[in-house]
């Protein structure tokens, strides 16, 4: 699968380009009907966030065994490119959900015109892929690992396994792979947040027309009611008390 090639470093993987991240987007609710897409929305968030917790205690686990043990496992490295592969695929699937979040927002607006309630949600996904995308460049930097190209996934692996070799390699890759970690938690937390308040607009939004509804209704049988009650049959006496003035003219002598 080609990535679209930006300079980062030998987490690059990490930072997944946005044609594949829509391309999983769309395997994710096609064919879905809209609140079928809504529900696996919120699901698929819901277990994300859990998957990026495990990973994120996992590196947290090496990161202290790289500080604390003098001799390492001989699968040591293994473990590193392990955990940083499902990290890798926990950014991936984020940045898939929020693009699937951005055509949700749009199937909203077009058949709740105002649910929203001022709110652009599509924004607001785009913003949470921006500034996750930038946090985890940052966090590269702080570690100051070297910028390179990378047009494939294999690539970029292949170099975070050549940089896991040495000591001074695997600690830069390990502390830059929890920091990231723990802000992919953060971030997809605030994900789940946005997924919620959407829906939670789009609830609000559904009941309040279910309630003029049912007060139109009422009102509708108010008036009927009161057309037959009082109205209605004030029409009815009215009619049967026609005078058809002087009818001996028809009557034989």
């Amino acid at each position: 699968m080609k990535f679209k090639q930006i300079t980062i470093s030998v987490l690059a993987t990490l930072v997944l380009a946005t044609g594949s991240n829509l391309a999983i987007a769309g395997t994710l609710t096609g064919g879905a009907t809209l609140p079928e897409q809504i529900v696996q929305e919120g699901t698929s968030i819901e277990q994300l966030a859990r998957a990026a917790e495990q990973v994120q205690n996992q590196l947290q686990m090496l990161l202290n065994e790289a500080r604390n043990l003098e001799s390492l496992p001989t699968n040591f490295v293994n473990q590193i490119t392990g955990q940083l592969g499902q990290l890798t695929n926990i950014v991936g699937q984020g940045d898939a959900l929020s693009y699937a979040g951005q055509n949700i927002s749009s199937q909203l607006s077009s058949e709740y015109p105002g649910y929203s309630n001022g709110v652009n949600y599509q924004q607001e996904y785009q913003n949470w892929n921006n500034t996750t995308s930038q946090n985890i460049q940052n966090a590269l930097q702080a570690q100051n690992l070297a910028s390179n190209q990378f047009a494939t996934q294999s690539q970029a692996l292949a170099s975070i396994q050549s940089a896991s070799q040495s000591a001074a390699g695997r600690m830069q890759v390990l502390q830059a792979g929890n920091q990231i970690a723990g802000m992919e938690v953060k971030s997809i937390q605030h994900l789940q947040q946005i997924e919620m308040a959407q829906n939670d607009a789009r609830l609000a939004y559904e009941k309040q027309k279910l309630t003029e509804a049912s007060q139109q209704n009422s009102i509708s049988q108010q008036e009927l009611g009161t057309f037959l009650g009082t109205g209605g049959q004030n029409a009815m006496g009215s009619g049967s008390n026609i005078n058809l003035g002087n009818t001996s003219q028809f009557n034989p002598e």
